[in-house]
């Protein structure tokens, strides 16, 4: 932080998850090492592995606060993220208290995947097609036949940027509005980038996070494909995302959305806010090694958590516990394990919530950031699941109250491409 740049604060907090509608449920479900991983509801598999996946369960519009009448252009990730935005509103004070802040300083960034469109709904414009012209596949018969079975909004369920954009215009943020797709780095991206523009003044507020929702039978089909879903089935679905394990068999597919807060410190003052924590620092990197094959030291990760780690020992804040990005990827997961054993002061426990909460891609770091917050000031934080036979000797988070309470959290992100960034999270003290 510079001489000229103001203090970064959260002061709300929104998450729905495989384990939890709002952020203290699924907080409470991490603790309780509660899986998210279940049979599949969102469509019938057919006998097709896997079978299981980490979805968002019963999630009511009405509970929600999603807007009816929007619903047909608002895709999965969008409707998620909606629902996570509107918590952390309510949870900072700003729902309640239109004043609260100048919309026009009021701002929005959010990490989100790919473009979702998916076979489910393509589907009747290929029936459509097929009983014209037979098995082959026409173009011009197609377009005709999708002209007629396709929403005509089809196309704003998945637009990337209109999750950010529904939100906004429900809140009538004014100010910076952002997507990122930076793949499973997106969520630490955009609350990164979101800090940055709060400490040099340009928002009072800026609401960052990430969302995803990939759990469909094409995405589903691409993963497996690759190489990088698990399959198995000589266990039950919850036992099956195993981040760090020597037996991890690829990740099991998940969807989340989750925001935070952002808010200049003197501005969270004037309002009277609750201030749940401060962020002290972004950091990102790319090891530039390629697409897939990350460098084998998991520098762009490395490079990051260690900035981090440097700042909190800057500010005197131990480094007390990291939210790790495994996922049960073997070559990532060693990668990330050798980023993590390469950086000095990491003496806290180390968390992977991926074993609970499966990979939620997009909203993967950004769920970290909300229970990193949830951990500060306290002296539990969420047991790595499934650990039965650890790839390195990091002090892996094991269940129970720690030896101290938390003060400071870093959350790392690593991703395809060589993508990396950290968030470094302290306890809010004047």
């Amino acid at each position: 932080m510079t001489p000229n740049e103001v203090r970064v604060v959260v002061t709300g907090l929104g998450c729905v998850s495989p384990v939890g509608n709002t952020a203290p449920e699924t907080w409470e479900g991490l603790l309780a090492g509660r899986s998210g991983v279940s049979r599949l509801r969102a469509f019938d598999v057919n006998g097709s592995q896997p079978g299981y996946a980490a979805e968002v369960k019963d999630l009511s519009p009405e509970r929600a606060g999603l807007p009816r009448r929007k619903l047909k252009m608002m895709g999965r990730q969008a409707q998620l993220a909606f629902a996570a935005v509107q918590e952390a509103c309510t949870d900072a004070g700003l729902a309640s208290d239109a004043a609260a802040v100048d919309r026009e300083r009021l701002g929005i960034i959010l990490g989100v995947g790919m473009l979702n469109a998916d076979v489910e709904e393509l589907g009747r414009a290929f029936h459509t097609m097929q009983a014209a012209t037979g098995p082959a596949f026409v173009q011009s018969a197609f377009n005709r036949a999708a002209a007629r079975e396709l929403l005509p909004l089809w196309l704003l369920r998945h637009i990337p940027n209109l999750a950010a954009a529904h939100a906004g215009i429900a809140l009538d943020a004014q100010g910076p509005s952002n997507t990122i797709t930076t793949g499973c780095v997106a969520g630490a991206s955009a609350i990164g980038e979101a800090a940055r523009i709060v400490a040099r003044g340009e928002a009072d507020v800026v609401i960052a996070g990430g969302t995803d929702a990939r759990v469909s039978p094409l995405a589903m089909l691409r993963y497996r494909e690759l190489g990088w879903l698990s399959t198995r089935t000589d266990c039950d679905p919850e036992d099956v995302s195993a981040p760090f394990d020597a037996c991890a068999s690829g990740f099991v597919n998940g969807e989340g959305a989750a925001v935070l807060v952002l808010e200049a410190e003197p501005h969270a003052r004037r309002r009277g806010a609750r201030i749940r924590a401060e962020l002290m620092k972004y950091a990102a990197a790319n090891d530039a090694n390629g697409l897939f094959v990350h460098d084998r030291n998991g520098q762009a990760l490395r490079t990051s958590v260690d900035r981090c780690a440097a700042a909190l020992r800057d500010a005197g804040a131990p480094v007390d516990c990291v939210f790790a990005p495994a996922s049960g990827v073997r070559p990532l997961d060693s990668a990330a394990a050798a980023a993590l054993s390469g950086v000095v002061g990491l003496d806290g426990p180390i968390a992977a919530t991926r074993s609970l909460l499966g990979h939620t891609h997009a909203a993967s770091a950004a769920v970290d950031a909300v229970a990193a917050v949830q951990a500060l000031g306290g002296r539990r934080i969420p047991a790595v699941r499934n650990l039965t036979r650890p790839i390195a000797s990091l002090a892996f988070a094991r269940g129970g109250d720690l030896p101290r309470v938390v003060e400071s959290a870093i959350v790392g992100a690593y991703g395809f491409g060589g993508h990396g960034a950290a968030l470094a999270f302290r306890r809010w003290r004047e």
